[in-house]
């Protein structure tokens, strides 16, 4: 099984992050391109990623910005999304990542089918260019009820239109939308590539620790069982001890469903 976590917006040095990461036995981390300090890796730091990934056995996502508006119909806005997705692929090629991650963006309610038309039209170029690559690419669900993908059947949508795009599942997500976790995931599972686990009370994204909020992590832990999907799972939570803590959490639900 792989867990691991998404690196911190305040570790100004990626590399303390992995070093965390092999330092607490870890063997899965996401790489996020959300922080400034992310934005620009030297060559120098992203050989010291994969060559520490490598030798100590640990998993790489990489995580695009989730602030890109991939779903935006403007051809400049989508070329200039376009374009960062791709850097993202290049950076997981670079670090020997097979797989990245990527936001569906915004929508507006009068172009909301426009803004569906675009994001597949967006993703679709991706995925062509994630294949030449040997990266894939997962499509997260969205958190925001207005906003693209948010609900299963919105998000089966898009990942049906396009081959070869797969899900990263973010639990937390699923968890606004008040949807059982097994009737949702039975639509999805056989495309989902990546899960992020956090938790929150079911109102909004609160990025709480395991356990903290309504997620009920023994019966999401075991469909997940149930249906062979062993990682990885990346804690999205944050500062270091809550990382500990929800690996602690985490771990004790999996070894007892």
């Amino acid at each position: 099984m792989k867990l691991g976590f998404m690196n911190l917006m305040t570790t100004e040095n990626i590399i303390d992050d992995i070093d965390f990461t092999i330092e607490n036995n870890f063997n899965a981390f996401e790489i996020d391109l959300d922080w400034e300090q992310n934005w620009n890796l030297r060559l120098e730091t992203l050989k010291e990623i994969r060559e520490k990934s490598e030798s100590n056995n640990i998993h790489l996502n990489v995580h695009t910005p989730w602030f890109l508006p991939t779903a935006a119909i403007f051809p400049k806005i989508r070329n200039t999304v376009i374009k960062a997705l791709k850097r993202g692929v290049i950076l997981a090629k670079k670090v020997h990542s097979h797989q990245i991650t990527v936001h569906p963006g915004y929508s507006e309610s009068p172009i909301k089918e426009k803004n569906y038309q675009a994001l597949i039209k967006t993703m679709r170029e991706v995925v062509k260019f994630g294949k030449s690559n040997d990266v894939m690419i997962g499509l997260e669900n969205n958190a925001i009820p207005d906003y693209p993908c948010f609900y299963v059947d919105d998000l089966l949508r898009v990942v049906n239109s396009i081959e070869g795009l797969r899900i990263t599942l973010d639990l937390g997500h699923v968890n606004i939308t008040r949807t059982p976790f097994k009737e949702y995931y039975k639509k999805i599972k056989d495309f989902v590539i990546d899960v992020h686990v956090h938790d929150n009370d079911s109102t909004s994204d609160q990025h709480r620790c395991v356990g903290d909020g309504s997620v009920n992590f023994n019966s999401v832990l075991k469909e997940f069982k149930k249906n062979n999907y062993r990682g990885p799972f990346i804690l999205e939570i944050f500062p270091y001890e809550n990382v500990i803590r929800g690996k602690k959490r985490f771990l004790k639900i999996w070894n007892s469903v």
